[in-house]
């Protein structure tokens, strides 16, 4: 892998380690010491979705339903470009822990800022983040890779995965073979046991209550380390899967989930976290 990509998934890590460090907490209004935390790691040109994290300097984390905030964006060097959007909130853990998420349209590369409003209260301070010609993850339209991912045809289930519970038919059919195959595919990049965010378990679990619902569709489970069950393994850059790194979808944080269409375009990607309606959403506008 190139340098300039491990430099950029230790930082993308580095944050998410920091953002993960900081949940906990049941506060329900935003105190005076509330800051946002950018959690989106890899933004690129056109529509792309945003997500903030809210917490107090102490590491409690913030943001509930119940409390609705907007973001205000805008390039740094025009802040008079603002776009204004109602954030969602989504749940990471339910009632413990999630991040607000908006959908917006970037028109150009570089340096932006977000400022988030809670609805009746005082705007937090501004963070920044950047948004690059194009996302190191395949972007939202491009032929998603046909990546060779293993299945269950040459590895025991322990090898495959380090979730608790796990859904067999995620890993009944190879990447390659479910874009070659001309059906829909939902492919989740997640560790539930050695994720950076404490996200990557709630987010496959969310994948597989929506899979029983379309019959139509692959589903695909890649975890983000191999060589699980190895006397010697740990989770580094030694053990990445191969899907995940710079040869295929180039990813510089997790979890993510792609949506590829009968095309075998990418029809969505979700990072870090993700509500059942939005996957539903993009999965009935691409059966249609």
């Amino acid at each position: 892998m190139e340098i300039r990509y491990l430099q950029r998934l230790a930082l993308a890590l580095g944050v998410a380690a920091i953002f993960a460090a900081s949940c906990g907490g049941d506060s329900s209004v935003f105190p005076e010491d509330a800051i946002a935390i950018r959690v989106s790691n890899d933004i690129g040109l056109g529509q792309e979705r945003l997500l903030i994290g809210v917490a107090t300097v102490d590491g409690s984390r913030l943001g509930s339903p119940e409390e609705p905030v907007s973001f205000e964006v805008a390039p740094v060097d025009e802040p008079a470009a603002t776009q204004s959007v109602a954030a969602t909130f989504t749940w990471i853990l339910e009632d413990v822990t999630g991040l607000y998420r908006a959908e917006l349209d970037f028109d150009r590369a570089g340096v932006w800022q977000v400022t988030v409003k809670p609805d009746g209260g005082a705007a937090l301070d501004p963070v920044l983040f950047n948004v690059a010609a194009e996302p190191f993850a395949p972007a939202l339209g491009a032929m998603a890779p046909a990546a060779p991912t293993p299945t269950l045809d040459d590895f025991a289930i322990e090898q495959l995965t380090t979730d608790d519970e796990p859904d067999l038919d995620f890993y009944k059919i190879s990447l390659e073979d479910s874009i070659a195959s001309a059906m829909p595919t939902v492919l989740v990049f997640s560790t539930p046991a050695y994720c950076q965010t404490a996200a990557c378990g709630p987010l496959l679990d969310t994948v597989k209550r929506v899979a029983p619902s379309h019959a139509d569709v692959n589903f695909i489970h890649v975890e983000v380390y191999t060589g699980l069950t190895d006397p010697d393994f740990v989770p580094d850059e030694a053990h990445l899967a191969p899907a995940a790194g710079e040869e295929w979808y180039r990813l510089i944080s997790e979890p993510w989930v792609f949506v590829i269409d009968q095309a075998g375009r990418i029809a969505a990607r979700f990072e870090g976290v993700m509500d059942a309606s939005e996957l539903t959403e993009v999965l009935t506008k691409i059966s249609l």
